[in-house]
């Protein structure tokens, strides 16, 4: 019943944050934990290991890792419900913090995943006329978007902490009546 009768701002704006948000742990899920499969072929009298897209468990796994980020958010949102108007603050301050947190070890899980891949994303020799991604660019193109998603995220966050403190000098202000006619 609380809840009811509680702004739904909070809740919002965290919806509205939990979008990019949700994005930028994507890409840094997928910098972080995606991994060939390998298999064992048998040529020319010896076992070699080769490489192979990865398996559907792992990018299960990518999946539902990114979705933790964003319904925390809207968690915070929901609890943000419960202290009223200043629960914008909660929810902008929260997508700000999750966001660095995930921005943070971007080069680290860069590095790894292009180590990861020797041949590129595509699993493509280079001397291969077929050869899409050389080594590392698909790394470098997911960071520089998680990077991007992320500022627009704590653009967004700032933009509403502002338009929040903006509202609320004008609601204690009062309505300024206008001046008297000339």
């Amino acid at each position: 019943m609380r809840l009811r009768k509680a702004p739904k701002t909070p809740l919002a704006v965290a919806g509205i944050l939990a979008t990019p948000l949700y994005f930028v742990a994507l890409m840094a899920m997928s910098l972080a934990i995606e991994k060939p499969s390998t298999r064992h072929v048998l040529s020319h009298g010896s076992i070699v290991e080769r490489l192979g897209d990865p398996v559907g468990s792992t990018e299960r796994t990518i999946w539902l890792l990114a979705l933790i980020p964003p319904v925390g958010l809207l968690l915070i949102g929901v609890g943000g419900m419960l202290i009223g108007r200043a629960g914008v603050i909660t929810s902008s301050l929260t997508a700000i913090a999750a966001t660095v947190v995930l921005l943070v070890p971007l080069d680290t899980w860069t590095h790894r995943h292009t180590a990861r891949y020797p041949d590129g994303i595509d699993l493509i020799p280079r001397s291969s006329t077929s050869d899409l991604y050389l080594r590392g660019e698909w790394e470098v193109s997911a960071r520089r978007t998680a990077e991007q998603l992320g500022i627009t995220t704590i653009v967004l966050a700032g933009l509403a902490i502002a338009i929040f403190a903006l509202l609320e000098v004008r609601r204690r202000r009062g309505i300024v009546p206008p001046g008297p006619p000339p």
